[in-house]
């Protein structure tokens, strides 16, 4: 009799592997063969492995012909050479409703996930703001991508998130996605990657949801999902905002980014560019829950058909005390969120394919740039802005000069695929002033 096994990462509930009786003979459906490691039990049990297309997630079907299944990712990994096997683990962070409504929360809950040595493999998880907030991309210029006076009229809470990307309005209507995972030198900034199971269980539900641009999901052209990214040492976040049932309204007054932006995306204000999905799900489909939502794309993302088959971790009290230490120690008044206000000669931007909008605030006196200061939604919040900002200060406001100073820059780095060229003539032309 066939027994399927649930396995949780790579602790199995009441497993003693002394004692399995698992047999060393290991097949899988590619009539590929291999020995267990020593170790793993007496030769009694066959165990079968089924191999399945790469995709991110829990991919394994496990099926065996004796009291259970055991399944190791890095064995299988060797087994299927050309299969792409990622073991991930489920967070539920619901047990800190009490915590999240402070938008700082939910960014240092990410920092906390990517940090933490209590997780080293990657993980997924959602969340939901109990209430209206604007987040901003960490190297954003508040001033000029948010309505302020709005905000504040409206009691709408503003934070500045440690990840870059564009700023976003957000609401009990909204569904926040996030992947953890581990840099394995090709997968960071990979959006498309980490986008596709919301797109496919997006699909089932009647959306014909896209990835379009560097990292926007779109229906008919409109943005129902922006991602955003961030990387500490070898570990990164990858995740997005999907709007289901957002006050567009709102979201239109509370967010005023750059014309340059709009322009680049071919559309003239912020709510002609984004929707909610709502509207387009399938009739027998429009009033899912968030829930269910949240349930359908958990099958995906784990390929799985039962909700229970999912391996899941509960936060618990004392995760919830590491969060705060973390926003405790991030936020230290309204300087992080704010910033500095820009007060310069000139404000220019300009949006560049596959990094996003960068944009300089600076003065020049007697031909010589005096300051400057870089902002912009480009998703690299590790780069050494100061670095470049240092390079083109005290120099001549000419061409030649410029370029070398952004030559000396290292601009892919601290900010993405731009070049020296590029950059001189973003500040040299008025064609690309934001005032």
């Amino acid at each position: 009799m066939t027994q399927r096994a649930k396995i949780t990462l790579i602790e199995i509930p009441g497993l003693d592997l002394n004692q399995s009786g698992l047999d060393r003979s290991v097949s899988c459906s590619q009539h590929i063969s291999t020995t267990v490691p020593r170790g793993l039990g007496d030769p009694h049990v066959s165990v079968n492995f089924r191999a399945t297309p790469p995709i991110m997630g829990y991919n394994a079907i496990r099926q065996s012909q004796g009291s259970v299944a055991l399944f190791f990712e890095f064995f299988c990994n060797r087994l299927l050479q050309s299969e792409e096997l990622i073991i991930i683990r489920y967070v539920d962070i619901s047990s800190g409703k009490d915590y999240l409504n402070r938008p700082i929360i939910t960014d240092s809950l990410s920092k906390f996930f990517i940090t933490s040595p209590k997780f080293t493999e990657p993980i997924f998880y959602f969340s939901r703001p109990p209430q209206a907030s604007v987040v901003i991309g960490l190297n954003q210029d508040v001033y000029s991508e948010v309505n302020l006076n709005f905000i504040r009229d409206q009691k709408i809470q503003l934070s500045r998130r440690f990840a870059g990307g564009g700023a976003v309005f957000v609401d009990p209507g909204n569904l926040t996605y996030v992947f953890i995972d581990n840099d394995d030198g090709s997968n960071y900034g990979d959006f498309k990657r980490y986008a596709q199971p919301v797109i496919s269980t997006l699909k089932k539900l009647g959306v014909d949801a896209k990835m379009t641009g560097r990292n926007d999901l779109t229906v008919d052209g409109k943005k129902i999902s922006g991602m955003s990214a961030l990387k500490i040492g070898d570990r990164f976040l990858c995740g997005g905002t999907l709007m289901v049932d957002v006050d567009l309204a709102k979201a239109a007054k509370a967010l005023t980014p750059p014309k340059v932006k709009l322009q680049s995306k071919g559309i003239k204000s912020v709510h002609s560019r984004v929707t909610n999905i709502r509207q387009y799900f399938d009739p027998k489909y429009k009033n899912i829950t968030f829930e269910e939502l949240e349930k359908r794309i958990l099958l995906t993302v784990f390929r799985v058909t039962d909700i229970r088959d999912v391996p899941t971790y509960t936060m618990t009290d004392d995760d919830w005390k590491d969060v705060l230490k973390i926003a405790d120690q991030a936020y230290t008044g309204d300087d992080f969120v704010m910033g500095t206000k820009p007060n310069d000669d000139y404000f220019r931007g300009r949006h560049f394919d596959g990094v996003g909008t960068v944009e300089i605030s600076f003065s020049v006196k007697n031909d010589v740039v005096t300051h400057a200061k870089i902002y912009g939604d480009f998703n690299n919040p590790n780069g050494d802005l100061a670095a470049i900002e240092n390079h083109i200060t005290n120099v001549p406001f000419a061409k030649d000069s410029l370029e070398e100073a952004f030559r000396i820059s290292n601009l892919e780095a601290n900010i993405g695929k731009v070049t020296p060229p590029d950059m001189a003539d973003l500040m040299l032309k008025e064609k690309y002033d934001l005032k």
